[in-house]
């Protein structure tokens, strides 16, 4: 799945911290808290998230696998890291 906007896309800096909680474009409002919780999720379904470059505005690829995921074993790999 790809997720796009036609906005003025993800600045530089940001970009180093963009899945992080409380990282905010700046933007009045924000809490940071949106992309976090979005990758959190889908790490917990098995799957990845990512920024994709060169494209107008801001656009993330999310991949999801179609198998069930045994949460248990991603919980564990996770306290391991």
């Amino acid at each position: 799945i790809e997720v796009s906007d036609t906005g003025p896309g993800v600045p530089a800096k940001a970009r180093e911290h963009l899945f992080e909680a409380f990282q905010t474009s700046g933007r009045p409002g924000g809490s940071g808290l949106g992309l976090a919780i979005a990758a959190e999720l889908i790490r917990a379904h098995g799957g990845q998230i990512h920024l994709v470059e060169g494209t107008i505005g801001a656009t993330f690829r999310l991949s999801i696998p179609d198998r069930p995921v045994e949460l248990l074993s991603i919980r564990s790999e996770r306290a391991r890291a």
